[in-house]
């Protein structure tokens, strides 16, 4: 199925993501997968995965990750703008 989204994650969310794989080395793979299933998903049914916030928006979260995205349903694009882990 081809994908519906184009998903573009801001520099800041990027350079966090690696921060986070540098820093946690006994969880790489899990991190590694994890933004792979998150680019997956949002590529696809963005607005039907994760939780809405106040404002645009929304929040998902599959350990070790949570990550804040927006949704720009006319320009059919996903921006991913902040990410963490999980229990921060």
């Amino acid at each position: 199925m081809k994908p519906r989204f184009t998903v573009v994650w801001s520099p800041s969310a990027r350079k966090r993501l690696a921060e986070l794989w540098l820093d946690n080395p006994e969880i790489r793979q899990e991190i590694t997968d994890v933004a792979n299933e998150f680019d997956a998903a949002l590529a696809n049914q963005p607005t039907s995965i994760g939780i809405a916030t106040p404002g645009r928006a929304r929040l998902v979260t599959r350990p070790p990750l949570t990550a804040l995205f927006l949704v720009f349903e006319e320009d059919r694009q996903v921006r991913v703008i902040y990410v963490k882990l999980w229990d921060e």
